[in-house]
C-alpha cells in the first residue's frame, strides 16, 4: 500500500500552529501531508471551528484557513474534517475535557493521546509527523512521551518557530519575510518501541492506560540492564538477581528450570495438559539424573506423579520464593510463572526473554 503522511498536532487556543507546521512540511520540505489530526480540549475544538467567543481567539475555522493556504501556495490540501475523527477530544464517559489543569485531566488526556498514537502507528504505511508547538506545555509533554513509546524509525517530533512579531497574526505566512522567519525544528527523542514490539500487540497492553504503559516500559528497561539478569546456579539450586538469592527445593528448581529451558527452545506457553504429559515427565527424569544424581528415590517417584495439583503447588511455591528475590513487584512479575487465562485452555509462561537468564 501507498505511504500516508499524517500530521498530528496538539492545540489549545492557537490553531495557527497547525497551518504553520503544515506549511513548513509541504512548502519548505516538499512533503505531501495526506491527513491532519488535532488533539485538543472541548474549548480547543470550539477555537478550531472558529466558534470560541473570546476576543483573542480566531473567528475563522482551521479547515477554511488550510484551504486558503493550499490555494494560495498551490499545495494539495490534506484531508481534515470537522468531526471527531480529525478533532480528537479526551472524554470521561460522555463528558468532554474542557481544559488540562488538574491531576485528573493529566490522566485522561495522555490516555487519549496514547490510544490515538497506538492506533495510527500500528499501520506500517503511516508516517507520523507530530507537532508539540500548540496547547499547554503538559499537552506537548504527553504527545512527546507517547511518541517515544510508539514511534517507528521514520516518525518525527516537530516544533515550529517564528519571530515574535509574526506570532498569531495569521494562520500562515503571506510574505517572503514571514516565510523566511518560519522554521521547523526536529526534536530528537528516544524510541522505545523496539523493546516493546511484542507487547504492543498484546491485547492486555492495548487496553492499558498511559500510566500502566509507562510502568511497564520502565520495568522492561530494568530487565534489559546487564546487571539485572537472573542467574540460575544448577549446582546450588539457587536463583540470583543482583545481590539477592533464593534456594529452591530440587523439584521446585527443576520445575522453574523446565520453563526457562522451554523458552530457550522457543516454546513460550505451556498448558497443564502439556506439562503433565509423558514427554515432560521423561524430561524431568533426565534433568534430575543430570543435575541431582545422588538424590534419594523420593524425588524420582515424584516425577511420576505429574498431575494438576503437582503443577499448581510447584508454581505457587516457586513464585512465592521469587517474590523474596525482588524489591520491585513489576520486575518480579517478568520472572515469575504467569498465566494466560482462557477457559479450558489456560497456558503458563515467563515474560522475561531468554536473554534475561544466565545458566551456570
Amino acid at each position: 500500500m501507498k505511504q500516508k503522511n499524517l500530521l498530528i498536532c496538539v492545540s489549545g487556543l492557537t490553531p495557527q500552529i497547525v497551518t504553520e507546521t503544515l506549511f513548513c512540511l509541504t512548502f519548505k520540505e516538499k512533503i505531501k501531508i495526506d491527513e491532519v489530526y488535532v488533539l485538543t480540549t472541548k474549548r480547543g475544538r470550539d477555537v478550531i471551528l472558529g466558534k470560541d467567543t473570546a476576543p483573542a481567539t480566531p473567528k475563522t475555522s482551521l479547515k477554511s484557513e488550510i484551504k486558503s493556504m493550499c490555494e494560495l501556495y498551490k499545495i494539495k490540501p490534506p484531508r481534515f474534517e470537522e468531526n471527531n475523527e480529525h478533532i480528537i477530544v479526551a472524554k470521561e464517559e460522555s463528558i468532554e475535557l474542557p481544559d488540562i489543569r488538574s491531576d485528573k485531566d493529566n490522566i485522561l488526556f495522555p490516555n487519549k493521546v496514547c490510544e490515538f498514537l497506538r492506533i495510527k502507528s500500528s499501520d506500517p504505511n503511516n508516517v507520523l509527523y507530530c507537532s508539540i508547538t500548540g496547547g499547554r506545555k503538559s499537552m506537548s509533554v504527553h504527545l512527546a512521551n507517547a511518541l517515544s513509546i510508539f514511534a517507528r524509525e521514520n516518525d518525527r517530533l516537530l516544533h515550529v518557530l517564528t519571530k515574535e512579531e509574526h506570532e498569531f497574526k495569521g494562520f500562515y505566512p503571506k510574505s517572503k519575510k514571514e516565510i523566511d522567519d518560519l522554521e521547523l525544528a526536529d526534536i530528537p527523542f528516544v524510541r522505545l518501541r523496539p523493546i516493546l514490539t511484542a507487547e504492543i500487540k498484546d491485547p492486555d497492553l492495548l487496553k492499558s492506560n498511559f500510566d500502566d504503559i509507562v510502568r511497564f516500559t520502565q520495568a522492561q528497561l530494568k530487565i534489559l540492564a546487564p546487571s539485572t539478569k537472573m542467574i540460575i546456579d544448577i549446582e546450588r539450586r539457587e536463583l540470583r538477581f543482583g545481590n539477592d538469592s533464593v534456594i529452591l527445593e530440587p523439584m521446585e528448581f527443576l520445575f522453574y528450570y523446565y520453563f526457562v529451558e522451554s523458552k530457550e527452545r522457543g516454546k513460550g506457553n505451556i498448558s497443564i495438559y502439556e506439562f503433565c504429559s509423558d514427554e515432560t515427565r521423561i524430561r524431568f527424569n533426565e534433568l534430575r539424573e543430570e543435575f541431582f544424581p545422588m538424590r534419594d528415590r523420593d524425588d524420582r517417584r515424584l516425577t511420576k506423579r505429574f498431575n494438576d495439583n503437582f503443577f499448581l503447588q510447584k508454581r505457587s511455591k516457586v513464585n512465592k520464593k521469587l517474590d523474596q528475590l525482588f524489591d520491585d513487584a513489576e520486575v518480579a512479575d517478568f520472572f515469575k510463572i504467569n498465566v494466560n487465562r482462557k477457559w479450558g485452555d489456560s497456558t503458563y509462561y515467563i515474560k522475561a526473554t531468554k536473554d534475561s537468564f544466565i545458566i551456570k
